[in-house]
């Protein structure tokens, strides 16, 4: 059936962080109240991963169907870093059919939602000011220029002319909004005249922990000689209890970029969201002095273990997956393994159809874009999974169940599967009903799933090599014992197969049938008619010999073409001396319907002689000396019927 609800995009990056988390749960409470799918494309993107790395992550935009989406919501504060980010406004203006909205950022080409954040830095500035009666306060903002850095500056600014407080150029630092920069600010205010400040208030929490870092590594007290705080916690945050902080109010800022989209898909007005800023208080300022000393463990230790409890539950996704030795199979291990992404209601695997490549190194394989037509190998809806390898759809489609009607919305979270820079494909997380928390592992089972498919993909390749240089050198092999005008073996065929047709004998107690043939009168074929006459005499020959076997060709029965116009077979068998017969007068009737019915004007016949031997006594030589002695004792016989023609 025609899916009829809506479906809206979100680009964004790191689906499992908490503020990206946050705002998707605001997101999807809102589009639910709306009756709109949802369909989430996310990146996985860190500073100083190797760029061919970063550049297949963001490799995902080149599948998403901008025309069929309803709507768009961009976040761009993050993945604007990176350089194929930066094209998205230019592929949003060109490519969407409906509205775009771009989440707490500003583009010019676009309608924004911005945080509100009304009082910025203020709260927790209230809080070491009124709580404390600290005056001197330095400031860590974040990169310059950027919006968000130089906003919480000016708050810092603002707030202390207010109260005539001194705003110092060398109490004012930019950062990086990450761990970076803490020890670089902790020296230069350590050789400031005035030495240290009493506080330092960071524009984000990720500064505020680096410079915590490095006053433990200096050995200065927090809080007792140098009070932090931070900005921009979210619930949920990593130790939450740890920095003095203002917790944003992330969900509504997602709620309203829903709203904001659904007035212009409805050309309707919905009211914004209130956002609700809030201070946490925590370990870092006198509110809570003491909280070292009741800690376990370094503080280090704690960022280092946080979000790595996946590896601490016995998983071996990534062995069990590499273990197998189909796709098939690996892909069931994968379906095992979707137990640890808790509280989701589907999953799909979508390969490129041209995923497998081939095992040569200077393969020219896909890095940028997807293929036209995509592999849906693995699918999970509830309970209904399926493997199969077979299963395809357009790329256009994204994936065919998000255009399926279904009694509740839905949320698809798209994520690109690559190896280094070798595309593959992408996978989808689906969800629906209430929002569950993705886990903080999720990229690292990604990783997983990625490895096992790249491992899996080497694997199947290096098999059909395998399989085609066993095929090559078996037809070597087989070149080598084989004549290439009759299809017999040759005489070291002979040499080769008749020893293991006489071990073979001796194994199962059998006897030998040693048949020895000589074509007719060859020389006055080629001279009275051709070489072309003489080869159709010597290939009908050959097809005599296998009537012979019965047209057999295993350790049992071989024929073989010993020279120009000589012949043998050799069959282990138990026949009674009948049935020797009977498959005698089948190769005498073949070559008379041969010359009925080819009209030569020439006739093709062959002498020839049987012996019986037994294996135990039996060597090659003596075989061919036996067959011998009776096809010449044939062949003489033929020549006294026959004297005009010899």
């Amino acid at each position: 059936m025609a899916k009829k609800r809506k479906t809206i995009g979100v680009i964004t990056s790191d689906i499992y962080e908490t503020y990206q988390q946050n705002v998707m749960r605001g997101i999807q409470r809102e589009a639910y109240a709306h009756d709109y799918d949802v369909v989430v494309f996310s990146t996985f993107l860190k500073a100083g991963m190797w760029l061919g790395y970063l550049k297949a992550e963001q490799n995902i935009y080149n599948m998403i169907q901008f025309e069929k989406l309803d709507g768009m919501i961009l976040m761009p504060d993050h993945i604007m870093e990176f350089e194929e980010s930066r094209k998205l406004p230019e592929i949003l203006q060109k490519r969407s059919k409906g509205p775009v909205v771009v989440l707490d950022y500003e583009l010019e080409e676009f309608p924004s939602v911005m945080s509100e954040e009304s009082g910025l830095l203020r709260p927790v500035l209230e809080h070491l000011y009124y709580g404390h009666g600290i005056t001197d306060i330095a400031c860590m903002t974040g990169v310059k220029g950027h919006p968000h850095a130089e906003l919480r500056l000016q708050s810092y600014i603002d707030f202390m002319q207010e109260h005539d407080l001194p705003v110092k150029e060398n109490r004012i630092f930019y950062g990086d909004f990450w761990y970076h920069k803490g020890e670089e600010v902790l020296e230069s205010l350590l050789h400031c005249p005035q030495g240290l400040p009493q506080a330092i208030c960071c524009a984000s929490d990720t500064m505020g922990i680096s410079l915590y870092a490095a006053c433990r590594k200096k050995g200065i007290r927090v809080p007792e000689d140098l009070v932090i705080t931070g900005y921009d916690a979210e619930d949920g945050c990593v130790l939450p209890y740890f920095l003095t902080s203002v917790i944003k109010d992330s969900a509504s800022l997602g709620v309203n970029a829903v709203r904001r989209l659904a007035s212009l898909l409805e050309g309707t007005d919905f009211p914004l969201a209130e956002q609700k800023e809030r201070l946490l208080i925590g370990s870092t300022c006198p509110c809570n002095k003491g909280w070292e000393e009741n800690r376990l463990g370094d503080l280090e230790d704690e960022i280092a273990e946080e979000g790595f409890s996946f590896y601490h539950e016995c998983n071996f996704m990534m062995e069990d997956g590499i273990a197998m030795r189909s796709l098939e199979e690996s892909l069931w291990k994968i379906d095992w393994y979707l137990c640890l992404l808790k509280g989701i209601s589907g999953y799909s695997i979508c390969l490129c159809d041209d995923w497998l490549g081939s095992a040569r190194e200077d393969e020219k394989y896909r890095k940028e874009g997807y293929s036209e037509r995509m592999k849906l190998i693995f699918y999970k809806y509830h309970e209904d999974k399926s493997v199969k390898l077979d299963r395809e759809f357009p790329l256009e489609e994204m994936l065919p169940a998000i255009w399926e009607e279904r009694e509740q919305p839905c949320t698809f979270y798209f994520t690109p599967l690559h190896f280094i820079d070798r595309c593959m494909g992408y996978s989808v997380m689906i969800s629906e009903g209430e929002y569950h928390e993705i886990p903080d592992y999720y990229w690292d089972w990604l990783r997983n799933l990625c490895n096992i498919l790249e491992s899996m993909r080497r694997y199947l390749n290096l098999e059909k090599l395998n399989k085609s240089l066993t095929e090559a050198y078996q037809q070597m092999e087989k070149n080598a014992v084989t004549d290439e005008m009759t299809g017999l073996y040759n005489r070291k065929g002979f040499m080769i197969y008749t020893e293991q047709q006489i071990q073979q004998a001796i194994r199962e107690g059998r006897g030998l049938v040693v048949l020895m043939a000589d074509l007719n009168d060859l020389k006055g074929i080629n001279d009275e008619n051709g070489h072309m006459e003489g080869d159709f005499a010597i290939r009908t020959g050959a097809q005599a010999i296998r009537v012979f076997l019965n047209h057999e060709d295993t350790v049992y029965a071989k024929g073989f073409r010993m020279g120009g116009d000589e012949y043998a077979a050799v069959l282990v068998t138990d026949m009674t001396d009948d049935e020797v017969a009977l498959r005698v007068r089948n190769m005498e009737r073949y070559l008379e319907e041969v010359n009925n019915k080819a009209g030569k004007p020439y006739r093709v016949s062959i002498s020839f002689g049987i012996s019986w031997e037994d294996p135990e006594t039996a060597d090659q030589n003596h075989l061919l000396q036996r067959a011998d002695q009776l096809m010449y004792a044939a062949k003489r016989s033929h020549k006294e019927q026959r004297p005009d023609k010899y």
